[in-house]
C-alpha cells in the first residue's frame, strides 16, 4: 500500500504544530490505516467514502470502547490528513466533509473538569502562599499568576526572558516569542494581577550567584539558570497534595484562565482570541455549563 503517513507527518511539521499534535495525528491516522486495510484487503486511499469513516467510528465505539470524546479526537485528527490529501491532489472528493464531531453529553462522559473553581484556585494559592523559602513563593506565585491570569501554555512560561516582560502603563505586557506552533504572541497580565510578578522581578535582579546572574531568564531554580517545564509540575503537585487537592497540572490553571473570563460574560470571541485557540470550537467548551454547573442547577430547584 502506498505510503500516505509519512508525508502527511512532514506537512504537519512544515506547519509547525506542537510534538504531542503531530504524536496523536500520526497515532490516529495509523490506527486508521490499519483498520482499513485489515477489513478491505490492499487498497488505495481514493476509494475511502464517509461510509467508511462512519463505520470506523462504530468500530471505535463498540470493539475499541473509545469514549464519546475520545471518538471525536479522532474524527478531528482524520479531517485534517483528508484535507491535506485533497490539497495535495491525493484525493478528488473528501470523505470527512459531511462528517460532524459529535456532541458529547456530560452524563455519558466520566471525564474530569479541565478547569478549577474559583474557591479551588483561592485554596491552592493559599498554601503557595504559606511557603517559607522566599525565593521559591515569589517565584511559585508568579508562575501561577500568568498561567491564570493570562492564560500561558508552560512552555511559553519556562522560556520567558526577563526582558519578556515589558511594562505598559500599569499592565505587564509579556512577549511570547514561541507559543504553540512556534507563534509569536503578545498577551497582558493586568495591573491587579501584576503584584507578585512585580515582587519576582524584582528579587530576581537581587540573586548574587553567577548561575543567575549570567542567565536571562526570567524563572530559574535555585541551582541552575533555567526552570524545567517539570519543575513547574512538580512544584504544582507539592502544593496540591498540602491542599489535598488532586490531577493539578499547569495546563488546568490555562482552562482556569478561560473558564473565569466565560464566568464574567466574555464573548466567546474574546475569550477565543485572549486564549490564542485557532478553532471557535476549542474555545466552546467554556461557554457551555459544566457538569458540575449542571446538577448545582438541579440542586437549587
Amino acid at each position: 500500500m502506498q505510503d500516505y503517513l509519512n508525508p502527511f507527518v512532514h506537512y504537519l511539521y512544515e506547519e509547525a504544530k506542537d510534538h504531542k499534535t503531530i504524536t496523536s495525528y500520526r497515532t490516529t491516522t495509523a490506527h486508521f490505516l490499519e483498520w482499513k486495510q485489515q477489513r478491505d484487503g490492499e487498497y488505495t486511499i481514493e476509494e475511502t467514502r464517509p461510509i467508511d469513516i462512519k463505520e470506523y467510528s462504530s468500530y471505535l465505539k463498540h470493539q475499541c470502547k473509545r469514549k464519546p470524546a475520545t471518538i471525536n479526537k479522532y474524527i478531528a485528527a482524520l479531517k485534517v490528513f483528508f484535507a491535506f490529501l485533497l490539497a495535495e491532489g491525493t484525493i478528488k472528493d473528501n470523505p470527512m466533509t459531511r462528517i460532524k464531531i459529535e456532541k458529547v453529553d456530560f452524563y455519558s462522559s466520566t471525564e474530569q473538569t479541565k478547569w478549577l473553581t474559583k474557591e479551588e484556585q483561592n485554596r491552592f494559592f493559599s498554601y503557595v502562599e504559606l511557603e517559607r523559602n522566599e525565593f521559591k513563593r515569589l517565584r511559585n506565585l508568579a508562575i501561577i499568576d500568568l498561567l491564570l491570569y493570562s492564560g500561558l501554555r508552560v512552555h511559553e512560561v519556562t522560556s520567558l526572558e526577563v526582558n519578556d516582560i515589558q511594562a505598559k502603563e500599569r499592565d505587564f505586557k509579556v512577549i511570547i516569542r514561541e507559543g504553540k506552533g512556534n507563534k509569536y504572541a503578545a498577551v497582558l497580565l493586568v495591573q491587579k494581577h501584576t503584584r507578585n510578578l512585580r515582587k519576582w522581578l524584582k528579587y530576581r535582579k537581587s540573586l548574587e550567584k553567577k548561575v543567575h546572574k549570567d542567565s536571562s531568564q526570567l524563572f530559574v531554580s535555585e541551582r541552575s539558570p533555567f526552570l524545567s517545564e517539570r519543575g513547574i509540575q512538580k512544584m504544582l503537585v507539592k502544593y496540591a497534595q498540602l491542599a489535598h487537592m488532586e490531577n493539578i497540572t499547569p495546563h488546568r490553571f490555562r482552562h482556569s484562565f478561560c473558564k473565569n473570563l466565560a464566568n464574567a460574560g466574555t464573548p466567546i470571541e474574546i475569550i477565543r482570541r485572549l486564549a490564542r485557540h485557532e478553532s471557535i470550537q476549542t474555545t466552546a467548551i467554556y461557554v457551555e455549563s459544566s457538569q458540575e454547573e449542571q446538577v448545582e442547577a438541579l440542586r437549587k430547584m
